[in-house]
């Protein structure tokens, strides 16, 4: 796995992690609190005919923090952006129908980063795949209360710890580890743990910077702008998930012009995580 390096606009080095493959390339993004090795897994269990890539978003592992201490999605989207140019993943070859273009993948505000992107520029992607997007659809009145639940747990979360050992021994089936597989756990640390100024080890995504993406989230203004991202949307969420109910995906995938929703069974919210399995499958035959 190499490690790729964009810089933004305002100084953020990002980092994104080439899986290898080649053929249609697909940016793998993930949720606030994760990084892009989450999603190792999956991409080992990929078929052939992908270069699959996976980005750490601003704050998350080990690409750099805003200078301003602010996570607005806008610029998890902005970021996506020019990591598709930086990369020049909007002009590589899509060996499969002969067409050039990047496909995205992205769970929960990864999905988000990604439809914002294409509103804003569309035909950026070819096709997206969007698990659980965070929409503030309307009727829904809990999105901000739950961006406040989120926010203040990250602020209470435990960061620091003496050594890997003891980190795993913490956090696994702990919270949101609690959907985790063993594999796509192990993935998590490898990328979500750095080296700590008083020694041993802590969380890659600082609790604060974290809290301020939930808070960031019942504004990201996502609903408002759907119609504009033109390209095909599967969006996918989980049977036993009670982050985005399936009529909230249904709602987001009929507002977007070229969206379909399916639910996965005996999945939530962390589905990618949970089953890598049956995720690599369900976006091997979408791709295709």
């Amino acid at each position: 796995m190499e490690q790729l390096t964009v810089t933004t606009g305002d100084g953020v080095r990002l980092a994104c992690w080439d899986f290898g493959g080649s053929g249609t390339p697909l940016l793998m993004l993930h949720g606030v609190g994760l990084n892009g090795h989450c999603w190792a897994p999956v991409a080992g269990l990929m078929g052939e005919g992908f270069r699959l890539l996976a980005l750490d978003l601003r704050g998350h592992g080990a690409s750099g923090r805003s200078p301003d201490g602010r996570y607005g999605w806008h610029r998890f989207a902005a970021d996506v952006l020019e990591v598709v140019d930086g990369l020049g993943l909007a002009g590589a070859r899509h060996d499969l129908a002969g067409v050039r273009g990047v496909a995205g993948v992205g769970h929960s505000a990864g999905a988000s980063a990604l439809l914002l992107a294409e509103a804003g520029h569309p035909g950026t992607f070819t096709r997206l795949w969007a698990w659980e997007p965070i929409v503030s659809v309307p009727g829904s009145s809990l999105r901000e209360q739950r961006s406040s639940e989120f926010a203040q747990r990250a602020r209470r979360r435990r960061s620091h710890f003496s050594s890997v050992a003891e980190a795993r021994a913490h956090l696994e089936g702990r919270g949101l580890f609690a959907e985790f597989s063993p594999e796509a756990f192990e993935a998590f640390l490898s990328g979500g743990l750095v080296p700590a100024g008083r020694g041993g080890v802590e969380l890659a995504c600082r609790a604060e910077d974290e809290a301020n993406a939930y808070e960031a989230a019942a504004r990201n203004g996502l609903w408002e702008c759907l119609e504009a991202a033109r390209g095909p949307v599967r969006v996918v969420g989980g049977a036993t998930s009670a982050a985005v109910p399936g009529r909230e995906l249904a709602a987001i995938a009929a507002r977007l012009p070229a969206g379909g929703a399916v639910v996965m069974p005996s999945v939530g919210h962390f589905g990618p995580f949970q089953d890598p399995a049956a995720i690599a499958a369900d976006i091997t035959g979408w791709a295709r």
